[in-house]
């Protein structure tokens, strides 16, 4: 791993960020060690690489991967890209996109699933889901040439757990429920088989469990649907990865609303009422209309409100 590479990186990121030399290096360096690191004249500690990487907002784990400049841009134009598409800032997504495939390697089959999977991504009033559909097959056989709906990889990256949670997000649309189930509880047991590391674990986990609990009150399967929302409601208390929590919450409540065993209703209250105010406090205003009325709805005599 050349030398420069690690000066490149850390001098890069500084500047974006709008750190000095001196912000940066406080505690840890002085300022002339920084610059040669810098410059490339020096090798930094293990022990100063990780301080700086930290504090500069990156992974260490991540960065012994990157072979040069060019390598780098690609990463950091794929986490700018998937951020505008997380925050539907969907024409920025595009122009990044069409920025990212003129510098990409077309040969690249990894490169190429990229594109496929955020193109659709970035325009989602652009395709009709049965083209979703195709063009979401076509990117995962890019990497999983035997793909099918009854052949699903059991070793899977990152970028292939999108692709097939959008396979079956399809499959939901259609109302096609079982095979939705089918691929997402695959997908479940590659967590369970340890086979990704917690960092990546993390990452995609709470979506997963999120659409398999849905999908499976949708099918009718109350009980598989409120174990999943307690697995998903313990990991996002234990790990701190809340964004899709009240979402498990109120996907819970309506389940013991549907089964309505002895006990179910009580239960449902509380835990419906926590996705209320999990809603407000986020500013998460139509999720928590929708909560609203369902309260209105189901428990009129409450005091929830």
């Amino acid at each position: 791993m050349p030398i420069y590479k690690f000066g490149y990186i850390i001098k890069q990121r500084r500047e974006e960020l709008g750190y000095t030399q001196e912000e940066l290096s406080d505690g840890i360096c002085s300022v002339p060690t920084l610059s040669r690191i810098e410059n490339g004249e020096r090798m930094p500690t293990k022990n100063h690489f990780e301080m700086l990487l930290q504090r500069l907002g990156f992974s260490e784990s991540i960065l012994y991967n990157y072979v040069d400049e060019h390598t780098l841009f690609l990463h950091e134009q794929k986490f700018k890209i998937r951020q505008a598409i997380i925050l539907a800032h969907f024409e920025e997504a595009q122009k990044l996109l069409e920025n990212y495939k003129k510098k990409m390697d077309p040969e690249s089959h990894l490169e190429r699933q990229f594109v496929l999977l955020n193109e659709i991504l970035a325009s989602p009033t652009s395709y009709n889901v049965q083209d979703r559909l195709l063009r979401l097959e076509e990117a995962i056989r890019l990497t999983c040439p035997n793909y099918s709906e009854e052949n699903v990889p059991r070793v899977l990256s990152y970028e292939e757990i999108l692709i097939l949670n959008n396979i079956a997000g399809c499959y939901h649309s259609m109302q096609d429920y079982q095979k939705a189930i089918h691929i997402l509880s695959l997908i479940k047991k590659h967590y369970e088989n340890g086979m990704l590391n917690r960092e990546e674990v993390l990452r995609t986990q709470p979506l997963i469990l999120y659409n398999l609990s849905k999908c499976l009150g949708l099918a009718g399967r109350y009980e598989e649907c409120v174990e999943i929302c307690n697995l998903g409601i313990r990991i996002a208390r234990e790990t701190g990865r809340c964004s899709l929590l009240e979402k498990m919450l109120y996907n819970k409540a309506w389940s013991l609303v549907k089964k309505n065993s002895p006990g179910d209703m009580d239960q449902a209250k509380e835990t419906v009422k926590l996705a209320l105010y999990m809603a407000t406090v986020m500013d998460k205003k139509e999720s928590a209309e929708h909560y609203k009325r369902f309260i209105e709805k189901t428990f009129p005599e409450s005091d929830l409100l």
